[in-house]
């Protein structure tokens, strides 16, 4: 199946970050097979009879299982009928239904514990159940219509250029809270309604590359709202991707700030929360609570009040001034700096950590800080190191 690197971005973050959430019951979904894939025929063809056990092509009443690491192909992507009509349709842990630009109805249930690849499919269900491990990938232009669309703990992914159009809000989706599941977005992803809030942990929200976008109904952005990414839930912009917010944002959880982030107002990391830079973030003002990181690289078009972690990997930027309070730490590693372009009003600590493969020989320096104008001093940092104060800049010679 055709991937996009961003599929592979979010899978191992979700794996680091323990993302599990319990998945729909798959008692509460199966239905008996009386059609089930075998792919004797070899071709892959869903409207092939030799495919299938009996050999019969499945119909309105057919309830379909497709069988662990087997893979079909229909609506019209086999070269053949381009319309699916069945009663349920089950796939095994990495098993594979393909689809091209065809119809499918499906009158009860999907059970997914594989892939479902829709090529510019309208599909329709009763229900749709994505557990642990199933996923949808789209490409091209594709719709679902499902009432009870659950993505409890699986994926949604939109290639790069593709559309999906979700008729329903998915089940995850309740009142602007997005509750559960991995919705990763290289193309648009349009919902019915706006999200205010990202929920819950293992909520994971991935826009990947320039044009990339989670829009409403109507096509507007449907993140325009967004007040809060809650404790273990993920918002990530990657590869260029942008999002603008209309209001204050609070971070409880981790934003991934690799593209463009805008903030019409104040961004709060809370404790317990990280934001991890390699893009912009812009806010009115930027406030890192104790117990929280703010740490990469890139630019912070505002002014940072610290009192937690501010954590340059290479060069961190913050436009306007940076405010360190007496708990708070400048953390960095041996080489890595802190430029700011206002004033810089100095306490707490300054930690300095070194890459053990190559460590600094005595007598070697880095600047750690720059600043339009500095006030206060670091006090304390970590041993075996001198730590200078140079017009407006502080420097750091290895002992």
């Amino acid at each position: 199946m055709r991937k996009t690197k961003f599929l592979v971005k979010l899978s191992v973050m979700s794996l680091l970050l323990g993302l599990g959430i319990g998945g729909a019951s798959l008692e509460m979904q199966a239905q008996t097979c009386n059609a089930e894939w075998t792919g004797n025929a070899g071709n892959g063809s869903w409207n092939s009879a030799g495919n299938w056990s009996p050999r019969k092509v499945p119909g309105a009443t057919s309830n379909v299982c497709i069988p662990t690491f087997a893979q079909a192909e229909g609506a019209g992507l086999d070269g053949s009928a381009s319309s699916i009509t069945v009663h349920s349709i089950q796939i095994g842990e990495g098993g594979a239904l393909l689809l091209g630009s065809g119809k499918v109805s499906i009158s009860t249930s999907v059970t997914n514990q594989g892939f479902i690849t829709l090529y510019g499919t309208t599909l329709s269900a009763g229900s749709i159940a994505l557990p642990s491990g199933g996923e949808i990938d789209v490409y091209d232009s594709s719709s679902i219509a499902c009432p009870a669309f659950s993505n409890a703990a699986g994926t949604v992914s939109v290639g790069t250029g593709g559309t999906l159009r979700l008729t329903d809000n998915p089940v995850q989706l309740e009142s602007g809270n997005l509750s559960g599941g991995n919705w990763l977005v290289g193309g648009a992803l349009m919902v019915p309604s706006n999200i205010s809030q990202i929920t819950s942990q293992g909520t994971v929200v991935d826009i990947d590359g320039i044009g990339s976008a989670v829009e409403d109904a109507s096509g507007g952005n449907a993140l325009a709202g967004l007040t809060s990414v809650g404790p273990g839930a993920v918002l990530a912009l990657f590869d260029s991707a942008s999002l603008t917010v209309a209001q204050n944002l609070t971070n409880q959880g981790v934003v991934d700030a690799s593209g463009s982030l805008t903030v019409n107002g104040t961004y709060t990391q809370g404790t317990g929360a990280s934001t991890n830079m390699g893009g912009t973030l812009s806010a009115t003002s930027v406030t890192v609570q104790a117990g929280s990181t703010l740490g990469g690289n890139g630019t912070v078009e505002s002014s940072i009040t610290n009192d937690g972690t501010v954590s340059p990997q290479g060069s961190l930027t913050v436009t306007g001034n940076y405010t360190q309070a007496s708990g708070a730490a400048l953390s960095e590693q041996f080489s890595s700096t802190l430029h700011v372009g206002g004033s810089a009003t100095l306490s707490g600590a300054l930690n300095i950590t070194i890459n053990p493969k190559h460590p600094p020989l005595s007598g070697a320096m880095y600047t750690a800080l720059t600043s339009g104008s500095l006030n206060g001093s670091f006090t304390m940092h970590t041993t075996g190191y001198t730590v200078t104060t140079s017009g407006n800049s502080i420097e750091v010679t290895k002992q």
